[in-house]
């Protein structure tokens, strides 16, 4: 990204292609109807695990016939793949908007990784479900869902791009990595808080923890003189999780 331009349309594509595109007062009712379905299952999904769920128990939770949730979901699974999505077209749209007043590329990396624990703080059974039951199965190899959650890693790689491109931190030879480590410790903060609610003041917790983050950033060229020798050496499976960032 050489402009503000590129940025603010990267931003505003990935916002936008996952926002619902219902509209008119049918669409209207269908949405809210969707929505409610889509809630009751976060919260039968949290309390019981994807696995164990039933259609029934998702109507039950909404108030609604079992006919209506097969009305907007052919099963169960298509309901598990449209948490995710739902909700992180609101976290994406929610950091558009937040980022128009943020002119650095390290404060926007700052505010993009506060607002993801931030969304797991104001939703935890939506977090339960995404980074304890959807995020390590098999689900996340459906299409929409991996390209939703590409499109988080995406952002990252981007910010790092963009900091070595304005000479805020040193140029990073590889961004999927750095990304990596990103996005691995504050999933690990996330999935301990939702564990054990610990930490107990998760948000004290995560400043602090991208306080840490974002100083990895200034020590890149000797980051990557030191991983340079050892790279060869990396197994197969630990070089196949950062291609998946790519």
């Amino acid at each position: 990204m050489h402009s503000e331009n590129g940025w603010n349309d990267l931003v505003a594509h990935i916002a936008a292609r996952w926002q619902d595109d219902d509209s008119g007062p049918k669409q209207d009712r269908s949405r809210r109807r969707r929505q409610e379905i889509l809630q009751a299952a976060v919260r039968v999904f949290a309390r019981e695990g994807i696995a164990r769920a039933r259609i029934g128990d998702i109507a039950a939770e909404a108030g609604v016939p079992v006919s209506s949730v097969y009305d907007y979901y052919p099963g169960k699974e298509d309901v598990a793949y449209a948490v995710p999505i739902a909700r992180m077209g609101k976290f994406y749209d929610e950091f558009a908007e937040a980022t128009r007043a943020v002119p650095t590329a390290r404060e926007r990396l700052r505010l993009y990784l506060w607002l993801t624990a931030d969304f797991a703080r104001r939703d935890p059974d939506w977090a339960r479900t995404l980074y304890l039951e959807v995020w390590p199965s098999v689900l996340v190899k459906e299409a929409r869902v991996r390209e939703c959650l590409d499109d988080f890693a995406r952002i990252v790689v981007a910010l790092i791009r963009d900091g070595g491109i304005r000479g805020e931190w040193p140029v990073d030879a590889n961004p999927y990595q750095t990304a990596t480590i990103l996005i691995g410790s504050m999933s690990q903060l996330i999935i301990t808080w939702l564990l054990y609610r610990r930490p107990r003041d998760l948000m004290r917790a995560t400043t602090q923890l991208v306080d840490r983050l974002l100083l990895l950033l200034d020590a890149l060229p000797e980051m990557a003189k030191e991983s340079r020798p050892a790279s060869r050496r990396v197994p197969r499976a630990r070089a196949g999780a950062d291609s998946a960032l790519r």
